[in-house]
């Protein structure tokens, strides 16, 4: 498993570089669409709507759902005693967390590339503390040990009833 900073790192990275490739595609539609000659697609590049790739981006659903999938993985790994299920839940949170950091970045390129255009701002305080929650929660799960929960009996069940409570939970209770 990767240290914390490497993953912060990456996860950072992450959710940089789409935002900068969010970015530069939404210029290049605007751009593609304002060119003084005509251009293959052009009135569907016009036709375009930023907005709607926010919103399907911005679906929380989506992230909530696998970090409630993941939680309920780890606690299946906590049952058996595999260093190979141990790597792969671990592989699972890094893939999940660096899916969870495109679609910030994403999001992110385009808002700073409308909001410079002068549209409104989209973005609520709200939504960016509930968009925080998931990868927060995978981040902090994946951070203990398998094998440090299999120490003990009564650690490894308790482990896996939170766990197994936490996943429906979270499909529930977080916003949509």
């Amino acid at each position: 498993m990767n240290s914390i900073s490497s993953r912060l790192k990456a996860i950072a990275i992450t959710l940089a570089f789409f935002a900068l490739s969010s970015f530069v595609l939404l210029a290049l539609v605007w751009g593609l669409v304002a060119l003084p000659f005509p251009v293959p697609f052009e009135g569907n590049l016009a036709r375009y709507r930023p907005h709607d790739t926010v919103a399907v981006l911005s679906d929380l659903r989506l992230p909530n759902t696998l970090a409630a999938a993941f939680l309920v993985a780890t606690g299946l790994v906590l049952v058996f005693s595999s260093a190979y299920l141990d790597k792969m839940i671990a592989v699972f949170a890094d893939v999940l967390l660096m899916l969870m950091a495109a679609l910030a970045g994403f999001v992110a390129g385009y808002w700073l590339l409308l909001r410079l255009a002068g549209y409104e701002n989209f973005l609520q305080l709200g939504f960016l503390q509930s968009a925080l929650i998931s990868p927060v929660v995978v981040f902090a799960v994946s951070l203990v040990s398998p094998t440090r929960l299999r120490t003990s009996l009564l650690l490894r069940i308790l482990a896996i009833a939170v766990l197994f409570v936490a996943a429906p939970l979270m499909l529930v209770l977080l916003p949509r």
